[in-house]
């Protein structure tokens, strides 16, 4: 009997251990299954790796409040090399903001952490080269147009009609030099500015990544106190601009916005009549850079407020105390100001005292947006103002010069005006 009590304890004995063990197998198991699905951005006691190549592991990323994906992400000082410069997020991001990722830098033999441009900047070449490349408006690429870093950027608040296409403004001032405040009238500019707009238009308006088709590169630069004129045409290859003074035709193949087939035969002017625009009482004067047009919040900021800000524009007030020039494609505006706005923009440059038409034959017509309606006299022209719009017989089709097919949108928005006065 003894032995047979002994048997069955010492058979629980084995049953138990069986089981003990089979347990912390199980537990181990489940661990491992845990560690492998387990989100380690929660906890990083567990591990220990530097997800970004930045040199610093995540666990410690984690608690000093760094972006453990961000290879940028403390920032460090142009000396630092402790990066993993095998470890692709850092490879291909761009730690001193210069537009070359870190990989090329390395390539390049330049610093990742060091932009070299900031100080020991590229100022623009004030003079008509022949290349539009050898004037430095541009880095890296020509066909990406982006900007050195000494060029300013600009629009203006209600935009010029050339034939649909689209435009990058830029003003290059030089160094040390500034950009005045002159009430109403024109920014005044140092010698050696720099006013340049390329045209260019997206192969399809749906998707700007698709690519853009690049015209010309209109140019206007101070000298010894006068504007002279100047065109850059582009090739094919879409590689560099050349300076031409010369008319050109070119043909645009495009898609619209609203998924259409485009074309249009572009006309490049040549420089006789690009002065004819820009005349005003015989001397060649920019169009679009008032303070009024300037007014408005572009890419983030105010741009008259970026200037002053950047040391590029000096004797303005505050800018709650500038006009702005109405946007004359906002709808919520009324009519009145958005269709003055319009002529102000695409017709006022002739159409003033001084200007080129005014002073050929009379000043019969007065569209800037600051003249009273009173005399303006758009009442007393309104009906050759819809006819000339509307029609493209050569040499009456108006906007005179700078596009060739009708405006649908600014002759609608001009008939609306004009058809409220009646």
């Amino acid at each position: 009997m003894k032995r047979v009590r002994f048997l069955l304890q010492y058979q629980f004995f084995i049953l138990f251990r069986l089981t003990n063990m089979l347990g912390i197998i199980l537990s181990f198991l489940l661990i491992g299954i845990y560690s492998c699905t387990h989100d380690r951005s929660v906890n990083s006691d567990d591990f220990d790796i530097d997800t970004d190549g930045d040199g610093i592991m995540d666990k410690q990323e984690i608690s000093i409040g760094t972006d453990k994906d961000n290879p940028c992400d403390p920032v460090q000082n142009s000396g630092y090399t402790s990066y993993d410069s095998l470890n692709i997020l850092w490879s291909v991001a761009d730690c001193d903001n210069d537009g070359i990722n870190n990989s090329d830098e390395l390539s390049n033999a330049t610093n990742p952490y060091f932009n070299e441009s900031l100080y020991n900047p590229i100022y623009a070449i004030p003079e008509f080269l022949p290349t539009l490349s050898e004037l430095q408006l541009f880095e890296g690429n020509l066909s990406d147009l982006k900007l050195n870093t000494t060029v300013q950027e600009y629009s203006v608040s209600t935009p010029l009609f050339i034939d649909y296409s689209y435009k990058l403004r830029s003003v290059a001032i030089p160094n040390g030099e500034q950009m005045e405040y002159n009430g109403e009238g024109l920014l005044l500019f140092p010698d050696n500015t720099i006013l340049a707009e390329t045209i260019y238009y997206f192969n399809d308006e749906r998707d700007p990544d698709l690519g853009k088709k690049i015209i010309e590169t209109r140019m206007l630069i101070k000298k010894n106190g006068q504007w002279n004129s100047g065109n850059y045409l582009w090739n094919d290859e879409q590689t560099e601009a050349f300076l031409d003074e010369d008319a050109n035709m070119v043909q645009i193949d495009w898609i619209d916005d609203q998924g259409n087939d485009r074309m249009i035969n572009y006309r490049v002017l040549p420089k006789t009549l690009c002065l004819q625009c820009h005349s005003k009482n015989g001397s060649t004067t920019p169009i679009g850079p008032k303070p009024r047009a300037l007014n408005f919040i572009y890419k983030g900021n105010n741009q008259i407020q970026y200037f002053v800000d950047n040391g590029l524009l000096t004797g303005t007030p505050d800018v709650s105390q500038i006009a702005v020039l109405p946007d004359w494609t906002d709808t919520s505006l009324l009519l009145e100001d958005r269709a003055r706005a319009y002529l102000d923009v695409n017709c006022a440059h002739c159409h003033q005292p001084g200007g080129s038409y005014n002073i050929n034959y009379g000043d019969s017509f007065e569209f800037r947006f600051e003249t009273s309606f009173e005399d303006s006299n758009i009442y007393e022209a309104r009906v050759a103002i819809q006819d000339r719009m509307n029609t493209q017989i050569p040499s009456y089709f108006m906007p005179l010069l700078g596009t060739t097919v009708i405006h649908a949108e600014g002759v609608a928005l001009i008939d609306a005006y004009i058809e409220s006065l009646e």
